[in-house]
Formats: structure tokens, C-alpha cells, sequence
């Protein structure tokens, strides 16, 4: 148990800190740190030794205390005891996580033999909880081992049914087309950390299928190997790319890619970053999200034209009260130079429930793209969803007569039903004023296992 023993003596009229005056060991920085409460009210103090408290806590030194006491003349006379430093033991788990237990620890990016730090063991628990892998059914805890001065982190997380198999169906009655989707992704395959997922779409005149595959931790380091790849096709062209690269994580939120890539008339190089500090994966109630990529194109055999292709999208949940929330949401692109020769397949492919919802999935490319999103949202607990969504944007269309920059305004309700191992999920989206009857309407259905 963390604490810190705090004795005042107070004297008459105003009272306030005037002096400083330490006893026993010390160091300069410490002095700067409590050199804050000079001048303060007389229980001020205590909140920059708060502070100075958590700094050593942070740094294994768990049972550090600051006592002090302030007389009638305004002298503070503070005492600091660091007492042991506390290393990490290997982190174990109380639940059965599917995961091997080396698997499971790296996972945690708790490193045993480094210094105690509940900040670093309170961000890896949200990690844990945010992977997809488990669910977690407690805090993690602290436990002392009995012999030596090491803390056992003990987490609470306990496999879940990630894998999936989902489907999607949607239906736009302003142009009475269907559209198809279909998601197999294998998450933690055999409790490796390996991860193979598969997506296929389908609509009157289009057809896409895409992969990737991750292997982790290659040769015993810290960085993944990720393959990945599309074949697209329309009515008028076809497009087959693929890519290899390498990505780690960054601490707790961060992880970075590097990839390079060839596709039937282009090469490519890319770098990527993310940002994830959900509190879960499942139906999210806080935290943000971030992804965001930077591609080099190199000329192809028809074009001396090289140029640059960047993307970013991020999305934040922030809880409003009870099981209100709401999510705020953005994502923009653009390839440079402007003036840049292109083929259809070098632009973005934008529509659907991850970019304008209230458009055909695919419906349309662009040169450069922007929007906002803000979701109002009820959440009852892993189960159930409802929201209603808004989004104003624009984008660059470069066919005629529509060229240049186009306004769009989409918004729509959505619903998601967990049931065991099974949901269901329902929108309704419609876009720049339509009649009621014109929207968008997707019905998908989702296994677990």
C-alpha cells in the first residue's frame, strides 16, 4: 500500500509557506520540485509532495514518503525516505487467456528486472484490454513476492471469441443495386499472436478481394512482419497489388510500419503510424483511435509522373453520462503534386461504413477528401448500440460535368446487437438532403469464435 505521513503545525492569522528547511538525504531535484510551495497556503504543500511522491513511485521506490511539518514562523521542515527500489517480476495472468504464456507476457510489455512504475502497469492493462485478444474481468493487481524486492504483476484477462466471420449486405433504393461484403478474420491464431484476415465485396459491376497476414516478433526481436495484398476489378480496368513490410509497437499506444510494395503498373513505399487508447475492442467507450499513412508511388511505364499519397483517420470517444456517449470522428486525404498523371485505380475509393456512410460502398474516387463525424451513442455495456450519426465533408471530383470540389453531407442511425457469439448489426444512412426513401440500408451479421 502506497503512502505518504503528513504532520503540520499551524499557527495564528494568515498561513502561508515563507522557507524550506530539508532534513536527512536529498537531491537538488527534489529541493526544485517542493521549491513550488513557497508562498502558498499552508496545505499547498502537500500537493507538490504529491507530486513528488508519484515521480519516485514511478520509479520502483513504492514505499517513498514525505513527512513535514510547518511552524508558527512559516519553516516547512520536510523529511524524504525513498526507502527500497522494486523491480518487475514476469507478469502472470489468473484467468486462461488462449494465449501461450511467453506470448502473453510480451504482450504486456512489462520488461522484469526494470523499475516499478504503476503508470507503466496501468497503461499496459488498458493495452491488454484494447488488443482484441481478452476480455478483461478485473483491474491488474500488485502482488510482493515474499523472498525479494520484486513486484508481481498479476493481470485479469480472459480469452475471447475474436475470430470471425462477418457479413454484409446493403441495399441503395435511389439506385436499386445490392452490394455484398464478406470478413473472415483469424485473431491469435493457436494463441501466437498471429492474426490472417480475408475481405471480399462484390456489387453489379465490381468486384475486390484483399488479405493481410502478421507474424510476430521475427528472430526473437520486437518487430512483425505483415504481408498484404487486393485484387480489384470494375467494369473497365483490374488491379492487383501486394505489399511486405515490417511495423513494432511504440511503448503502450503507438505502433509504426514499413512497407514497400509492386502492383501491376506501379511500385510503392510506404511508412504508417497508429494510435490506439480504447478502453476495450468490443463497442468502445473511451479512448481514441489514429491511423495514418504516407505512400511514395514511383513511376510507372506510362507516366513519368512519382507522387505522394497521405491519408489520416482518427476517432475519439468521450462519455457523457450514464450510458450516453459521444464520438467525434474525422479522416482526410490527398495526392500530390495536384497536376500528378493518374489511372482510376491511383485514387481514393471512398463509400460505405468506414468513409461516407450514406454513399454505395465504393461508390466513388477522389483526388483529395475531408470530413467530420459526430455520433451521439447508447451503450449497454459488450451488448448492445444505437447511434445517430452526422457528417458534413467534401471531396475533389475529377470527372465531368462534376469536376472540383463537391460538398456532402451525410447522416443516419446505426444499431449493433451482441447476442453470445453472434451480432447483428443494421444502418440506415442517407446523404445531401435525399428523400427518406433513398437511403442506404445495410444489414450485416457477425460469428465469434
Amino acid at each position: 500500500m502506497l503512502f505518504a505521513t503528513f504532520v503540520m503545525a499551524k499557527g495564528e492569522g494568515a498561513c502561508t509557506v515563507d522557507s524550506i528547511s530539508w532534513v536527512g538525504d536529498h537531491s537538488e531535484f527534489d529541493e526544485l520540485q517542493m521549491d513550488g510551495a513557497k508562498g502558498l497556503p499552508c496545505d499547498a504543500w502537500k500537493l507538490q509532495a504529491d507530486k513528488l511522491i508519484r515521480y519516485y513511485e514511478n520509479r520502483g521506490f513504492l514505499s517513498a514518503k514525505l513527512s513535514g511539518e510547518l511552524d508558527s514562523a512559516g519553516v516547512l521542515t520536510v523529511q524524504l525516505d525513498r526507502g527500497i527500489p522494486w523491480v518487475w517480476a514476469d507478469p502472470e495472468n489468473m484467468d486462461s487467456s488462449g494465449s501461450d504464456i511467453e506470448v502473453f507476457r510480451r504482450q504486456t510489455k512489462i520488461e522484469p528486472g526494470k523499475l516499478v512504475s504503476p503508470l507503466e502497469l496501468e497503461r499496459s492493462d488498458m493495452k491488454m484490454a484494447s488488443l482484441g485478444y481478452y476480455n478483461r474481468t478485473a483491474p491488474v493487481q500488485m502482488f510482493r513476492d515474499p523472498v525479494r524486492n520484486r513486484i508481481i504483476p498479476v493481470y485479469h484477462m480472459q480469452a475471447a471469441s475474436v475470430s470471425e466471420a462477418y457479413a454484409l449486405l446493403t441495399y441503395s433504393s435511389e439506385t436499386d443495386e445490392w452490394e455484398g461484403n464478406v470478413n473472415v478474420a483469424l485473431y491469435n491464431i493457436r494463441g501466437t499472436a498471429r492474426d490472417l484476415t480475408l475481405e471480399g465485396y462484390t456489387a453489379d459491376d465490381a468486384r475486390r478481394l484483399e488479405g493481410s497476414y502478421k507474424e510476430p516478433w521475427i528472430f526473437g526481436t520486437e518487430w512483425n512482419v505483415i504481408a498484404r495484398g487486393y485484387f480489384d476489378e470494375d467494369s473497365s480496368e483490374r488491379d492487383a497489388y501486394g505489399e511486405l513490410g515490417i511495423s513494432r509497437d511504440i511503448g503502450f499506444d503507438f505502433t509504426v510500419g514499413v512497407f514497400v510494395g509492386i502492383g501491376s503498373n506501379r511500385k510503392t513505399s510506404s511508412l504508417e503510424l497508429s494510435y490506439v487508447s480504447l478502453d476495450r475492442f468490443v463497442l468502445p467507450r473511451s479512448g481514441t483511435r489514429f491511423n495514418g499513412s504516407i505512400v511514395w508511388n514511383m513511376a510507372r511505364p506510362d507516366s513519368l509522373d512519382n507522387y505522394l499519397k497521405a491519408s489520416a483517420k482518427f476517432s475519439r470517444y468521450i462519455p457523457l453520462f450514464g450510458n450516453w456517449i459521444t464520438r467525434f470522428s474525422g479522416a482526410a486525404g490527398g495526392i500530390f503534386p495536384t497536376d500528378a498523371d493518374l489511372d482510376r485505380f491511383d485514387y481514393f475509393a471512398l463509400g460505405g461504413m468506414d468513409s461516407f456512410k450514406g454513399m454505395d460502398v465504393r461508390f466513388m474516387r477522389t483526388r483529395a477528401y475531408g470530413y467530420s463525424e459526430f455520433a451521439l451513442l447508447w451503450q449497454d455495456g459488450y451488448d448492445l448500440s444505437i447511434e445517430a450519426f452526422y457528417q458534413p465533408g467534401l471531396y475533389r471530383a475529377f470527372s465531368r460535368p462534376d469536376r472540383g470540389w463537391k460538398r456532402e453531407h451525410d447522416y443516419g442511425v446505426a444499431f449493433t446487437q451482441y447476442r453470445g457469439n453472434w451480432s447483428v448489426n443494421l444502418y440506415y444512412a442517407l446523404r445531401n438532403g435525399e428523400n427518406y426513401l433513398d437511403g442506404i440500408i445495410g444489414f450485416g451479421l457477425k460469428t465469434l469464435f
